[in-house]
């Protein structure tokens, strides 16, 4: 079995939907990402600004890697979107799910090639072009609204990956089939999708329910239409995403607990909250952000069921 099999049979195992592999080298849309930033798109997360150099080349964060191994997991499509929690952070933290299985891929990887010394795990976190090297390692296409779409698997997915010193055949990417589809656009309730691939943070109620800190400000807290945290407006209407009964969905990205409302949000304190969310994607943004959100949300909880954002 060559290293590229033993790698895509581990991932199917691991619970991953695709897989797909790049060569290691320059990456094509560097300069669109830093006029995204010097536009202000990115709002106030200014990591982003003091790594952008990172995400050039993957080589800068691991010099002697040849390929790189792209994967995507699904989770749930949010049939709600219009408030609450967004379903990727029902269940347990994805980054610690998706970096314990790329484990175990790396593992089967130097199995089947003892020569691999360099093998890095890039989960979210780290600064790298994600959709882009996702894209050019055949897992899909970027959608309208910045997200990956795969032809079979839809919208809803999150990502990881795995530079390695290995050279693998590079995979064949897929052609953007978003056609003259507007759904995730017309979805966006503060119109922060731009269209292109383009998403405007300041705008954005995943930005501003999980990264933004202090006051929301009075703006866009009037169209937090019961956002907790996150929103999956422009994720859950895509067309290409299969129903949650299909098999794929990552067990350990389902719903593991009913989500809190408004109101028992508002009543934790601090051992509530991390006996909560503790290993979830939501115990990373805090308590206080959390309540802030409830106290805005509260009131306009109700006329969030008005809202056209269905999938």
């Amino acid at each position: 079995m060559t290293p590229e099999d033993a790698i895509r049979e581990e991932v199917a195992r691991q619970g991953f939907v695709a897989c797909g592999f790049a060569h290691a080298g320059p990456a094509h849309g560097h300069k669109a990402y830093v006029e995204w930033l010097e536009a202000g798109y990115a709002a106030d997360m200014h990591y982003l600004q003091r790594r952008a150099a990172l995400r050039r080349n993957p080589r800068t964060l691991a010099q002697d890697a040849c390929s790189i191994i792209a994967v995507a997991a699904r989770y749930p499509v949010n049939m709600s979107p219009h408030g609450g929690f967004a379903t990727y952070a029902r269940g347990a933290d994805y980054h610690d799910v998706l970096r314990g299985k790329l484990r175990a891929v790396i593992k089967r990887m130097r199995a089947a090639d003892p020569a691999c010394t360099c093998a890095r795990i890039c989960v979210d976190s780290a600064p790298l072009l994600e959709r882009e090297w996702a894209a050019r390692a055949g897992l899909g296409w970027r959608g309208r609204q910045g997200q990956l779409v795969h032809p079979t698997q839809g919208a809803c997915l999150v990502l990881g990956f795995i530079l390695t010193d290995l050279t693998l055949p590079a995979s064949t990417p897929l052609p953007n089939q978003c056609g003259d589809c507007r759904r995730c656009l017309d979805a966006c309730p503060t119109g922060a999708a731009m269209g292109g691939g383009g998403v405007d943070a300041r705008r954005c109620l995943s930005y501003l329910t999980i990264e933004h800190d202090g006051a929301i400000p009075e703006d866009w807290a009037a169209e937090l239409h019961g956002a907790l945290f996150g929103c999956d407006c422009c994720t859950a209407t895509c067309p290409y995403n299969p129903p949650n009964e299909t098999p794929g969905i990552m067990p350990e990205l389902r719903e593991t607990a009913r989500p809190l409302g408004a109101d028992e949000l508002a009543a934790l304190d601090e051992d509530a909250f991390a006996r909560r969310f503790r290993g979830t994607a939501v115990h990373r943004s805090g308590l206080a952000r959390l309540q802030r959100n409830a106290r805005l949300a509260g009131p306009r909880a109700k006329r969030s069921s008005d809202r056209s954002c269905k999938p």
